[in-house]
């Protein structure tokens, strides 16, 4: 169970640092779309905050929000990676098991909601995304099925409400919603047919501002800090953590696996956007994050994370955009219950992108 539990957070914490640009798992460094925007060019929306400006009507009074497009924006991406990682259950040095292989399928579904012009320099372009990942981990089966139990499908839907503020800042308001799933219900028979348990829910409200500074190479530099704050909940006690005596004991008896992992979360991110020729960008990237839990046995507990990255992105057609990475990532708690560990992933992820 605590192996579950920790690759649906190491998981969901990658999931929400590339979403919001905060690149946590180094293989999706530029903004996605729709996100919390960390990676701005200084002329982004030039020209439309350029209208903004002008945002009078008719009669010459100025609006506080002026609308520039209505337009729903949809947009579908499908992508698949391969990574190798030196610690496939995310365990302590002591524990952990040496080497592995992991699979990611996804599909993404954007959809531009307009852009908004507030007052005469800023401009917002709110976006809500939903997403669908299925992980398995060992496909190539190193350790046979020992790690079946492990895979896991992750489903997202979020609100990102941006704004392009003056001098090269941009705020980004927003809310994620995730559901971990692990499809392998087969009680140790691979052979059953997948049925899948509810892991854990949450929802996420989070805030980040983010400064950009082009430099006079052409290369961009991103400084971005953000908040949020996870709101976990489960199933009833018996559901969650059915009958294992282990699960119950770490559970406290009282709280699920879930609501534990309620809590706040303080992120600061540093990129560097390379151009090394008009299709490749290399990306290094540093992030720190620290997270205060607040619920039940947790109550005290504070974990840190920090990654160090470096991505490389490669459009091969106007549809087709191949990316590679590699990170290391160490986790440090204040407790001898947290789980500590240091792992080191790299691989190449292949992404289908289209603009309706």
């Amino acid at each position: 169970m605590k192996q579950i539990l920790m690759l649906v957070v190491s998981l969901t914490l990658s999931l929400s640092s590339s979403l919001f640009g905060q690149d946590g798992n180094g293989s999706k460094a530029e903004p996605a779309p729709g996100a919390g925007q960390a990676g701005l060019p200084s002329d982004f929306f030039a020209d439309a905050l350029e209208k903004a400006k002008s945002g009078d009507d008719a009669m010459g009074t100025q609006r506080l929000v002026d609308v520039k497009s209505s337009e729903l924006t949809p947009s579908l991406s499908l992508s698949s990676s391969f990574k190798y990682t030196s610690n496939p259950t995310k365990a302590n040095t002591a524990d952990q098991s040496e080497d592995g292989t992991i699979l990611d399928l996804s599909l993404m579904m954007m959809m531009g909601l307009g852009e908004y012009g507030i007052g005469e320099d800023i401009l917002s372009a709110p976006s809500m995304m939903l997403m669908h990942m299925r992980t398995y981990n060992d496909p190539v089966k190193d350790y046979g099925t020992d790690l079946r139990g492990l895979d896991m499908d992750i489903q997202i839907a979020g609100l990102t409400i941006p704004f392009v503020l003056p001098n090269d800042y941009s705020l980004s308001v927003g809310n994620t919603y995730v559901r971990a799933i692990s499809f392998r219900n087969d009680q140790g028979y691979p052979n059953l047919q997948m049925r899948g348990d509810v892991v854990m829910y949450s929802n996420t409200p989070s805030i980040s501002l983010t400064k950009t500074l082009p430099l006079e190479n052409g290369d961009i530099l991103t400084v971005t800090g953000g908040l949020s704050y996870a709101i976990s909940n489960g199933d009833t006690l018996s559901e969650t953590l059915k009958t294992t005596t282990e699960a119950l004991l770490d559970a406290g008896l009282t709280d699920t696996v879930a609501d534990l992992q309620t809590g706040a979360s303080y992120n600061l991110n540093l990129s560097y956007i390379k151009p090394v020729t008009d299709k490749l960008t290399l990306i290094p990237s540093f992030s720190i994050s620290k997270m205060y839990y607040k619920k039940g046995g947790n109550v005290g507990r504070a974990d840190v994370t920090y990654v160090l990255g470096l991505s490389g992105s490669y459009p091969i057609t106007e549809t087709i955009n191949l990316t590679g990475m590699a990170n290391y990532t160490a986790k440090d708690g204040n407790r001898g219950d947290v789980v500590e560990f240091r792992d080191f992933t790299s691989g190449l992820s292949l992404a289908i992108n289209h603009s309706f």
